[in-house]
């Protein structure tokens, strides 16, 4: 009766060879502990710190901080991205789990710009994706460092 919606809360089931409530005994033992939501709800916000990383010709790396936990508002089971290019006419989306913290992005077109937002989900629903982070794909491979050294020839 006195638990609040999206509140994560946690049960201990505790045994004793003494019985007193108020304070427990040094002949307590644990036997489970589990954590629960009494109203469940989709995160408040989505990951933080997304980057795109390692862009190439035709994949890039996506990466990002997982949802706090108390912007969850319930378990977080995964997260979802979802890429457009930018002439919207191809767009994909991922799940992931919730342990998960990056993605490879592939199959990309080269030298094209990308648009990626992130959400996270619960049990209840999705909750609002990032900011759109765009990027470029490459017109070439991967570009190698080319140095290119002049000296005066003495004579």
């Amino acid at each position: 009766d006195n638990f609040q919606p999206y509140k994560l809360y946690k049960i201990m089931v505790h045994a004793s060879d003494v019985c007193q409530c108020e304070s427990f005994t040094r002949y307590e033992k644990t036997f489970g502990v589990t954590h629960f939501y009494s109203v469940e709800g989709v995160p408040r916000t989505g990951p933080t710190n997304v980057t795109i990383l390692n862009i190439r010709k035709h994949s890039a790396l996506v990466k990002w901080t997982e949802i706090a936990a108390e912007d969850c508002l319930g378990f977080l089971q995964g997260y979802r991205i979802s890429y457009t290019d930018s002439s919207r006419k191809k767009s994909l989306a991922v799940t992931l789990n919730s342990s998960t913290t990056s993605y490879h992005l592939t199959g990309l077109k080269e030298k094209t710009i990308y648009h990626v937002q992130i959400s996270g989900f619960t049990n209840t629903g999705e909750g609002p994706p990032t900011l759109s982070q765009p990027f470029s794909t490459l017109k070439y491979g991967m570009v190698e460092a080319l140095c290119i050294c002049v000296t005066q020839c003495q004579s």
